[in-house]
């Protein structure tokens, strides 16, 4: 059995990776198991990771060739928050310029803004899990369009297809072509809240409070958010604006695999217990 085969009992909200700006790198070509680590790009594989950055590997749909190593890297620069910069380009010649910026990315004078940039980057790292590669892959090719881009570990496979939603910071995932669809040309709504892991710029609670409220038909500012631990594994969730959620976190029924080929993980889930 695939990982996201065992794992359909598992809620989607808050659980989506934390990162309040992502770096998405144009890398045609196959990847390795892990994508950044074994980049054939040397200084790429200088780039970590963390809560405040976090860094994928992207490319078109298709059978690109490898690029040569020493080449030019187009690099987007996206936010997880309302208010953010849209998606910026940076064409970099010297890779070592890429150590030097902070998470948010390099001088306004050294990116501009795209329109053409990845929309959708829907997880088809195949070296790192099955369902990634086969749900993922797939998704993009029934997508059939260019602002759906393939990109390296999103974590959640098992919740496969998983994507990100470019300068919107939403992780989603279990997408069908119309929640997809529907992401690419319009943007988080009601209708794809179902979808949704959660915001990577705030809190696991906070992301399933977030959740709660879109499936509402309601937009909290994510900017400004407070977690209060209410104790017995409660949270109280309050957005500026809106009325409190309050949540539980519960265990699961039964352990899980996290990934295909891994041993059974026990694993917990957010509950709305109330959303005034």
């Amino acid at each position: 059995m695939r990982c996201s085969e065992g794992a359909q009992a598992e809620p989607l909200a808050g659980t989506a990776p934390l990162a309040r700006w992502w770096w998405l790198i144009d890398m045609p070509g196959p990847w390795g198991r892990k994508a950044i680590e074994d980049c054939r790009v040397p200084t790429v594989r200088s780039l970590e990771s963390s809560d405040e950055r976090r860094v994928l590997l992207v490319r078109r749909r298709g059978r690109h060739p490898a690029a040569d190593p020493s080449a030019p890297l187009r690099v987007w620069f996206a936010g997880a928050l309302p208010g953010d910069p849209p998606p910026r380009l940076a064409v970099v010649d010297d890779h070592a310029e890429l150590l030097t910026w902070p998470a948010s990315g390099p001088p306004d004078d050294r990116a501009d803004e795209d329109p053409d940039a990845p929309r959708l980057a829907v997880c088809a790292n195949s070296a790192r899990d099955l369902c990634c590669g086969l749900d993922g892959r797939a998704l993009v090719q029934s997508l059939d369009d260019d602002r759906a881009w393939e990109c390296s570990h999103l974590g959640g496979h098992r919740f496969a297809p998983t994507a990100l939603l470019v300068g919107h910071g939403l992780v989603y995932g279990r997408l069908d072509v119309p929640a997809a669809r529907a992401l690419i040309d319009d943007g988080p709504s009601p209708a794809t809240a179902a979808y949704l892991r959660g915001r990577s710029a705030l809190a696991p609670a906070a992301q399933a409070a977030e959740a709660s409220l879109m499936a509402r038909g309601i937009r909290p500012d994510p900017a400004a958010v407070q977690v209060d631990d209410a104790g017995d594994a409660l949270a109280r969730v309050t957005f500026a604006g809106t009325p409190p959620v309050r949540l539980r976190c519960l265990p699961g029924e039964a352990p899980r695999p996290a990934s295909c080929g891994g041993d059974p993980e026990p694993w917990s889930a957010w509950q709305t217990v109330d959303a005034s």
